[in-house]
């Protein structure tokens, strides 16, 4: 299944995947996705149960991030963020939202690059700090090799800064350098 060297994710990602895609699209979006993701992907992220804890290949959140995209979303980025926002409040936000709430987002932006790390075996997040700006970049991993995948992790961080009541966040993406 994954090898030490091929870039992994917890499973608390894919649990928030499929509560959001229930939430949503209820049941049929999930067949929808399982219908859509490469058979190894389906086995081990919709027929079996998906452990919090587990250590699961990043390839599976990428072939779902491309099924949610053209299946339930429809290739509408308004749909997949829809998506992306019920998925954090479903996943990291159960777990991390009241604390982000009262630490700020001085603290966050901090703390972004540890809960990266907590979450994915591979990959450096930088965050650069100048004052009420910051820009994050995610270098060495698989999520900058496409524009689902950017656009994903952008609007991520830029949920989690919003939690915490940071203004005026503005959002981009590009690539830049080599793909992994």
């Amino acid at each position: 299944m994954t090898s030490e060297k091929e870039p992994c994710a917890r499973g608390m990602i894919l649990v928030g995947f499929r509560d959001a895609v229930r939430a949503l699209w209820s049941e049929a979006g999930l067949r929808q996705i399982a219908a859509l993701l490469p058979e190894e992907a389906r086995r081990e992220t919709v027929d079996r149960q998906v452990l919090p804890v587990e250590w699961l290949p990043e390839r599976y959140i990428m072939a779902w991030y491309d099924a949610v995209w053209n299946g339930p979303a429809a290739g509408s980025w308004k749909l997949f963020a829809s998506f992306l926002d019920k998925m954090m409040d479903l996943g990291f936000g159960r777990v991390r939202k009241m604390l982000i709430g009262v630490i700020g987002a001085e603290t966050m932006l901090e703390k972004a690059i540890d809960l990266w790390r907590h979450d994915h075996t591979h990959g450096v997040l930088r965050i650069k700090v100048s004052g009420k700006s910051a820009i994050a970049t995610l270098h060495d991993h698989p999520y900058i090799n496409t524009p689902v995948s950017r656009f994903t992790i952008t609007k991520i961080y830029r949920y989690y800064l919003s939690l915490s009541r940071a203004r005026n966040i503005k959002m981009e993406h590009k690539h830049e350098g080599s793909s992994v």
